[in-house]
């Protein structure tokens, strides 16, 4: 069986390029750089103000990041017989048998696959993945989160792989597989 492989997709950046640049003119129409900022008589102008400041900065800067994955062809996702590799999570390739949970957490159309670990210390996180880990846990209940937007596979054919994969190593097992450690079926949080 081939591996399943996700790389960006220019096709799926570019929307999420465009939406950043208009909600980074919302906000920059918010901070009143197009002439006089929005008046309201519910909310305070500075309430607006900072509204706008934050639209501007956080999708000024998702919209710089989708940027520069637009000209990456570099794989983000690989699940194959040796485990899974996230390059938003780091450059390691985690091992069927550390991963004693995949579950899937869905919020507002956003699909994500939660994996669960042995010992996560042994797989730690870089950059802004690494950082937002604790909330990311919280939110999600488990250690690692995969996200296949912005790339040329679906969350169905990631789930359909990791559901291949993760049932043969359960299956065949590891020399260093922990015999009473079980490999349910992936399951929905």
């Amino acid at each position: 069986m081939d591996d399943f492989v996700a790389v960006p997709s220019r096709k799926k950046i570019v929307p999420l390029i465009l939406g950043c640049a208009g909600f980074v003119g919302l906000g920059l129409w918010m901070t009143g750089a197009f002439g006089p900022p929005p008046a309201s008589d519910r909310y305070w102008s500075d309430l607006i103000l900072m509204i706008g400041w934050s639209s501007v900065v956080f999708f000024g800067l998702c919209g710089v990041l989708w940027s520069l994955r637009l000209f990456d062809s570099r794989e983000r996702l690989r699940i194959g017989a040796d485990g899974i590799r996230s390059k938003s999570w780091s450059d390691q390739t985690i091992p069927w048998e550390e991963i004693v949970d995949i579950t899937t957490w869905a919020s507002r159309g956003q699909n994500v696959i939660v994996l669960h670990l042995r010992d996560p210390a042994q797989f730690p996180g870089r950059g802004l993945a690494a950082m937002l880990a604790d909330a990311n846990r919280s939110l999600t209940g488990g250690d690692i989160s995969i996200s296949l937007t912005g790339t040329d596979r679906t969350f169905a054919e990631a789930v359909l792989a990791l559901e291949q994969f993760h049932s043969r190593t359960a299956l065949v097992g590891s020399a260093n597989a922990d015999p009473d450690v079980r490999y349910p079926p992936i399951a929905d949080v």
